[in-house]
């Protein structure tokens, strides 16, 4: 079997509305991420005082991060952008070839891991080649007012985020789901079973009263 056929067989029955619907929104998200960066770098002033967008949640502060979150591996750019691109193309795997073994909600938080590791990667890609706007680092500008110590971050790190949250609250449900359905059918089973057993009971009851009443007729006529 040749890998394409291997690949047609593996998408046989998938919902393609679902499938290219959650490819489209990992496209949107993505080009949103590149195009609310350049509004960020080209409308704040690095090194400035906040703006506030929502009072006392969050606001807009202009930040050059150049390494991960906490700026850990700072100024590591190789391993970094190896990182993210080897885990993008990772999830697009799963996404393209794995899909219909996954259930909805996976493939939503896919799509949303899918759009935020390729965001930052460009900016990661920028940062080592020295291009245009990224020279500085992957750019953010979110803060949280009410956190001070928590990182400034994009909205390609919340993609990240909310998809690795929304894989993780699915399955932790799922599985209390399954727990509790595959108790209900085992205490079913046994249900089942015993109503079996005391109607064999209940026929082997009449079966031995008929055969008892048959011989004590016999001797009566005798």
């Amino acid at each position: 079997m040749s890998f394409f056929d291997k690949v047609k067989k593996d998408l046989l029955g998938t919902n393609w509305a679902l499938y290219f619907g959650l490819i489209a929104l990992s496209i949107v998200l993505f080009v949103l991420d590149i195009v609310t960066k350049n509004v960020a770098y080209s409308n704040l002033v690095y090194g400035a005082n906040p703006v506030t967008a929502v009072p006392n949640i969050f606001d807009f502060v202009l930040v050059f991060n150049n390494g991960a979150a906490w700026n850990w591996l700072a100024d590591q750019k190789w391993l970094l952008t190896s990182i993210s691109l080897l885990v993008g193309l990772g999830l697009i795997y799963v996404y393209l070839f794995l899909n219909k073994k996954l259930p909805t909600f996976a493939k939503v938080a896919l799509s949303l891991m899918i759009a935020g590791c390729f965001g930052n990667l460009v900016d990661r890609i920028g940062y080592w080649g020295q291009f245009g706007i990224y020279k500085k680092g992957v750019i953010d500008f979110i803060h949280f007012s009410f956190w001070d110590t928590f990182p400034v971050f994009n909205l390609a790190d919340s993609y990240l985020v909310v998809g690795i949250a929304v894989l993780a609250v699915g399955y932790i449900i799922s599985s209390i789901v399954g727990k509790k359905e595959a108790n209900e059918m085992s205490k079913k089973d046994t249900s089942d079973v015993s109503d079996a057993d005391l109607l064999n009971k209940v026929r082997k009851n009449d079966s031995l009263t008929k055969k008892d009443g048959s011989e004590h007729d016999g001797k009566t006529n005798v």
